[in-house]
């Protein structure tokens, strides 16, 4: 917890200081924990910054932190993320394309942001915080709770909420897969749905990953190592 207060305290001070010219890249984080964890296939650390189209990744017993603003990422052992930034009209909007493991989501009003998997886009809608965990369960299953606040699931145009505290299996089918889909919507009792959720228990939402710490503080998303 020290180290990291220094690294942000430090990132502030350059902040401050400016870039010469006035030009800088446009930032989308900073790495504020690195556990066996690589970007662009290259071993990360605290401190690393990190912009559009990077890819994280963990290794096993693996994790990652990662700082946007005022929200939070955190990326379980296994698991691997593409970021974007989709900032625009004075907003800042972001979404964590997940690629493979589970992540855990914090954003605010001020820092909202998405989940991508599997085709489906999961973001929590509470007001002041709103944290969610997305796991990839299966090539078109996902397994999704909204840890604070309630989360929004959107899906080719189908749109579901888990409340507070539930946890959900989600079922996706796919246009161009009609055999599975028939089988999701026929097992599950819901004809014709592409977007069929299925209530589990919070214990098997959240496995052995680490929980994300929400500390609500905002942090700069520019690094002295990487300006």
């Amino acid at each position: 917890m020290a180290g990291t207060q220094r690294l942000l305290a430090i990132a502030m001070a350059f902040l401050s200081a400016g870039v010469p010219g006035g030009s800088k890249l446009d930032a989308v984080g900073v790495v504020v924990e690195a556990n066996h964890a690589s970007l662009g296939g290259h071993a990360t650390s605290e401190g690393t910054t990190i912009y559009d189209g990077d890819q994280l990744s963990t290794e096993a017993e693996g994790s990652l932190g990662l700082i946007i603003g005022q929200a939070a990422l955190h990326l379980a052992d296994r698991s691997s993320a593409v970021m974007h930034d989709n900032t625009g009209n004075g907003a800042r909007q972001f979404d964590v394309e997940l690629l493979a493991g589970a992540a855990v989501l914090s954003v605010t009003a001020a820092n909202s942001g998405e989940i991508v998997a599997c085709g489906a886009r999961i973001q929590p809608v509470s007001q002041v915080r709103g944290v969610v965990r997305v796991q990839i369960a299966g090539p078109h299953e996902l397994v999704v709770y909204a840890q604070r606040g309630a989360a929004q699931i959107s899906y080719r145009g189908e749109t579901e909420t888990i409340a507070e505290g539930k946890a959900y299996r989600v079922r996706l089918s796919t246009a161009d897969d009609p055999g599975q889909g028939g089988a999701i919507a026929k097992s599950s009792g819901h004809s014709g749905k592409l977007l069929v959720v299925v209530v589990i228990g919070v214990g098997a939402a959240t496995g052995a990953a680490a929980a994300l710490a929400v500390s609500g503080k905002q942090a700069p998303v520019e690094s002295p190592d990487h300006p």
